[in-house]
């Protein structure tokens, strides 16, 4: 039959409640409009932890370092969704659309900055989700994303991308994790930064109660400099970020403790290290 869902969120901040949602299911699938919501990276959702999966529950390096790739939700976006049941293995597809992203930068819509979008970082995104369980514990999960509409000249223009894939699988009290990626964004005035990322977790759930994992996260930043004038190549700098995450939670009753330690090296892509340690304190009701 036919069903729908609509959400949206009571922000306290002064972006007021722009997280919403509207889902229209069908027996041919579902169709979705989202503002900043509806996410279909795959970034992490091959990993776990104790407390919770790798740099994606905490890490040291600022907020003003992009090591994420493209990912729709930042954005007003359209989605279809394919039926339950319509593949075999447990393959399902998610298809979103952005028909009008940020003036610059990435993760607002052009609406956002107040001015028509130049195209100069391009003018729409697209994305693709690809989840799959082919047998009892395994679970593979991947997605590609890409700007279009792209104005400018080659010689100075790259457009946006990104992409993941990795696999998770249980066995009993154990669960192993990995997942590579990549992405570059879009730019129009220099040669493009290209990130390449390894994930992998582990985690042994000791009893009902107690958790242990370790995690680890890798993401190489390639600077990449234009062929001068005299060479017959350009070249590349390389620099490794590492986050290590090792993590232990107790549950009893609604109430999650929870404990990791964090190592990081090349913090924001620099040269300093660091390392920090998380108590958390979780309670379902």
């Amino acid at each position: 039959g036919y069903t729908w869902s609509y959400a949206v969120d009571l922000d306290e901040a002064s972006n007021l409640n722009d997280d919403t949602s509207l889902t229209i299911g069908t027996p041919y699938g579902t169709i979705g409009f989202f503002a900043s919501e509806g996410g279909l990276s795959t970034e992490y959702a091959n990993l776990s932890g104790a407390v919770g999966a790798n740099r994606d529950y905490a890490n040291i390096s600022g907020a003003d370092v992009d090591f994420q790739g493209y990912d729709v939700d930042g954005y007003a976006n359209i989605q279809y969704h394919t039926p339950a049941d319509l593949l075999p293995y447990g393959i399902s597809l998610k298809y979103g659309y952005v028909p009008n992203m940020a003036q610059t930068g990435k993760g607002a819509s052009a609406k956002a900055v107040g001015a028509e979008n130049g195209a100069t970082l391009g003018r729409s995104l697209e994305m693709l989700q690809v989840k799959a369980s082919p047998i009892d514990g395994l679970s593979i999960a991947g997605d590609v994303a890409r700007t279009k509409d792209q104005e400018g000249t080659e010689a100075t223009n790259d457009e946006g991308a990104s992409a993941n894939l990795g696999a998770k699988y249980t066995m009993g009290q154990f669960t192993i994790g990995y997942s590579e990626g990549g992405y570059n964004d879009a730019v129009n005035t220099s040669e493009a930064v290209i990130y390449e990322k390894k994930s992998y977790s582990l985690q042994f759930d000791v009893n009902d109660a107690i958790s242990i994992s370790y995690g680890n996260d890798e993401i190489d930043q390639g600077t990449r400099s234009a062929v001068a004038a005299t060479a017959s190549a350009g070249t590349k700098a390389t620099v490794t970020n590492e986050v290590d995450s090792t993590q232990i939670s107790y549950t009893v009753g609604g109430m999650t403790v929870g404990i990791a330690r964090v190592e990081e090296t090349n913090i924001d892509f620099g040269s300093t290290s660091d390392e920090n340690t998380i108590l958390s304190v979780a309670i379902a009701f």
